[in-house]
């Protein structure tokens, strides 16, 4: 008889984290809801503001394309000084290039081969197209 009463019990406890998980979202969805109907009313009260966005400002970083020195690289000069056939050496052998790290470097080859501008002859090796 134990047993049963624990097994009633157990099922009710997740019955009841079901039904709050199902609440929860509701509640969320409403407070939604209530977000846009006042925005919708701000905005025909004549209290046009813009939305303030979310998450990190436009150019306070994250961009991985500048090196130590902060100017940008351009990476179509890079290729312009690649010989015809070339390998991730001879590419990070160039002073511009040398300022990031080779998995990054990696990364460009990768890019440069699925732009068609390289395809790849060997492992490790590059021929330009």
């Amino acid at each position: 008889m134990a047993l049963d009463l624990k097994i009633s019990i157990k099922r009710e406890i997740d019955r009841l984290n079901k039904d709050l998980t199902a609440t929860t979202a509701q509640l969320a969805a409403l407070r939604d809801e209530i977000k846009r109907h006042e925005q919708v009313y701000d905005m025909l009260d004549g209290k046009s503001s813009p939305r303030k966005r979310t998450g990190r400002p436009p150019g306070s970083g994250g961009a991985q394309k500048r090196g130590p020195s902060g100017s940008m690289i351009d990476w179509n000069a890079v290729f312009a000084t690649l010989p015809k056939d070339f390998t991730l050496d001879t590419m990070g052998a160039n002073k511009t290039a040398s300022e990031k790290p080779r998995a990054y470097l990696r990364q460009v080859m990768v890019r440069w081969s699925k732009e068609g501008r390289i395809k790849r002859t060997g492992r490790g090796m590059y021929q330009k197209t």
